[in-house]
């Protein structure tokens, strides 16, 4: 089978054969370059309106075929710019129905994945997809691709170019932005580069790059340079970028990472995601640069795995869907049996407070040594120690390779001096947590030690649940939430393996990314955290997060409107017309 693929996401066009072995035959484009400023839609689709035709033509040539060979048209039917996207739409039924083969369209992210999948030894990863529009984190699970985290406001190549702008550098900024923040690091070969501090925005696996992109600014007006402020942007996005990517791996318990987008050409990225990848013991995978930017092979390889699944597609049922989300799609063409039961699990810091490896995962036939190392999740370690003669647990968070010193000292300890306060605020507002015997501050330390709850991890209990009793722990799950939003703490990483069951309670641990404040926006954040969480890890428990948002209403007055600006924040679209 030949499929020609369409892309027309934003200011490229392109057009790729591939074949159904995932063979580029060819894959030609022509980006739209805007006189000044960002990209202007309609000016970006009459761009792709005069160029298709010759791009397809060139795709023709290049792979030593004619029209006529085709089997299928497959375009990009979003997310993306709506008269981007028509342009593409339009040429690709033009096409198929003058041809008459079929048409598919296709979801532009996860094309990103499947064509990394294709052409890598990549099995089962999770994507990091960066690009102008879109950042996300994606993995396989329960037949979709679930949406990890992602940026809460811009996409990383907007960021990066929107930042360009601001300094005179032409679109696209990127390439640019790496010169100089290379020869930046390399000017400095003595103390090293110095770093200029910029915020840094985590939210469980979710990001923000607007309030990044405005101290950036502020810098510059105040007389930092434009290689130092380069640098210091490079650094602490990327380091954002992996740090969330690790917290999913270890989340969904995936051995694969895979790199995708635009912004996935750049050398300092690749670096800080393969080296966290080899300390965790995982695989890294980057597809080849012309597949990693917007292409059309990608979503010819897409349209023919759908297609030889079954997906069937009437050109009157075409229509472009400018905010396609990537959980959407029924992932029909993948093997259920990559959602093993090992997806379930997680040897994580969420699993921290218990024995995974007693068969009947209560506390019998534990081995339990001083110093012992139970777990190692996405940011700490964490050993059994004893503590004035009592069984505790030490937490540690390690320093990352992939982050600079100085940002990953300042990180680890302003989490681990912010996750003692919180578990002490946590239990004023009556929501159990874990005693604090101690804390070390010290940077080459970063070590709480606190009580052992010998509990089991409430990820692990709801999938072993029948529904009907799973429904009565989410609404406690949401009276948890709603107790500590009326105590003015946001957690920062609500997943439920970050909440065990002992005794008859509920505790929350793992509050290194919280805050206290009052801020609906916070409030918001929070809730979609764990609306992703939940959905990724338990998405056959139909109906439960409704009853969690239920219990969450119950406990604090202030829930319907916390939920409604999770609704909002859930709807904010990456691209408008």
């Amino acid at each position: 089978m030949l499929c020609l693929g369409i892309e027309a996401t934003a200011h490229t066009i392109g057009a790729g054969v591939v074949d159904d072995k995932c063979r580029v035959l060819s894959n030609e484009m022509a980006t739209y370059v805007p006189p000044e400023g960002g990209i202007h839609p309609r000016e970006a689709a009459n761009h792709h309106a005069e160029k298709v035709l010759p791009v397809i033509e060139a795709a023709m040539a290049k792979a030593g075929k004619s029209l006529s060979d085709m089997d299928l048209i497959s375009f990009s039917q979003g997310p993306g710019l709506g008269p981007c996207l028509r342009t593409g739409a339009t040429a690709a039924r033009a096409l198929a129905v003058s041809l008459g083969i079929p048409l598919i369209g296709v979801n532009h992210c996860i094309a990103h994945l499947e064509i990394g999948r294709g052409t890598t030894a990549a099995k089962d990863p999770v994507l990091l997809y960066v690009s102008g529009g879109n950042t996300q984190v994606i993995a396989y699970a329960g037949g979709r691709y679930r949406i990890f985290g992602e940026t809460l406001d811009i996409g990383v190549g907007n960021l990066l170019d929107k930042f360009g702008r601001g300094l005179g550098i032409p679109f696209p900024a990127g390439p640019k932005i790496e010169k100089l923040a290379e020869e930046y690091a390399l000017s400095e070969p003595g103390t090293g580069p110095k770093l200029i501090p910029l915020p840094y925005s985590v939210k469980g696996m979710d990001i923000a790059f607007s309030g990044i992109l405005t101290a950036a600014e502020v810098k510059e007006r105040e007389g930092a340079t434009v290689p130092s402020l380069c640098f210091a942007l490079q650094e602490t996005v990327f380091a954002m970028l992996v740090e969330v990517t690790e917290r999913a791996l270890a989340h969904a318990e995936k051995e694969e990472v895979l790199l995708g987008g635009g912004v996935a050409a750049n050398s300092r990225l690749r670096m800080m995601l393969g080296r966290m990848a080899a300390d965790r013991g995982a695989k890294m995978f980057v597809p080849e640069k012309r597949l990693c930017i917007d292409n059309g092979a990608m979503i010819a390889w897409l349209g023919i795995l759908m297609h030889n699944a079954g997906v069937r597609m009437p050109v009157g049922k075409s229509q472009i869907r400018q905010r396609f989300r990537t959980d959407d799609v029924d992932v029909v063409w993948r093997d259920a049996s990559h959602f093993s039961a090992r997806s379930v699990t997680m040897q994580g810091v969420g699993a921290s407070h218990f024995n995974a490896g007693g068969e009947d995962g209560k506390g019998k036939n534990r081995e339990w040594q001083e110093g012992k190392l139970l777990a190692r999740g996405a940011e700490a370690e964490l050993r059994m120690v004893e503590w004035m003669g009592r069984r505790a647990l030490a937490k540690r968070r390690v320093p990352k390779a992939y982050r600079l010193p100085e940002l990953d000292a300042r990180l680890r300890q302003m989490r681990t001096k912010m996750e003692a306060r919180l578990l002490r605020e946590a239990r004023q507002a009556c929501v159990p947590t874990p005693l604090v015997y101690d804390v070390d501050m010290a940077a080459s330390s970063c070590i709480l030690t606190m009580e052992f709850i010998d509990g089991e991890q409430v990820k692990r209990l709801l999938n072993s649940m029948p529904v009907s009793q799973a429904r009565r722990m989410s609404r406690k799950i949401g009276q948890m939430v709603g107790a500590l939003h009326t105590g003015g703490i946001i957690h920062g990483d609500l997943t439920t393996s970050n909440m065990l069951w002992a005794e008859g309670k509920m505790y929350v641990i793992d509050f290194g990314l919280g805050s206290m404040t009052d801020e609906v926006e916070a409030r918001g954040v929070d809730l979609r955290v764990l609306k992703e969480a939940f959905g990724s890890t338990h998405s056959h428990l139909a109906g439960c997060f409704d009853v969690i948002m239920k219990g969450y209403c119950e406990a604090f007055n202030g829930g319907k409107e916390a939920v409604e600006r999770m609704t909002d924040i859930a709807s904010r679209g990456r691209y408008t017309e």
